[in-house]
């Protein structure tokens, strides 16, 4: 196997670990809200405000770096298309 596709195939593990981290993110959330939607008078509300303002900003950075990440995958496969 060529260098250009061990590392195009090191992008798709990549981008598969990326959205796993993703799903991780949003069930976390799911189950804060569904805490919440339970024993809500338990909590904080500021407090519980800044955990989900943590995850929140978690995810904005995966997404970032998920779109780099398939912006590269996407040229490198394009060069590979063109060399091929």
């Amino acid at each position: 196997m060529d260098e250009a596709m061990k590392t195009y195939n090191g992008y798709v593990e990549q981008e598969d670990c990326f959205y796993k981290r993703l799903e991780t993110l949003e069930h976390c959330q799911s189950a804060i809200f569904d805490h919440i939607f339970r024993y809500g008078e338990q909590f904080e509300k500021l407090s519980v405000e800044e955990v989900l303002d943590a995850l929140h900003q978690s995810e904005v950075q995966l997404r970032l770096q998920l779109l780099q990440l398939r912006l590269t995958k996407a040229f490198l496969a394009y060069e590979m298309n063109a060399t091929s």
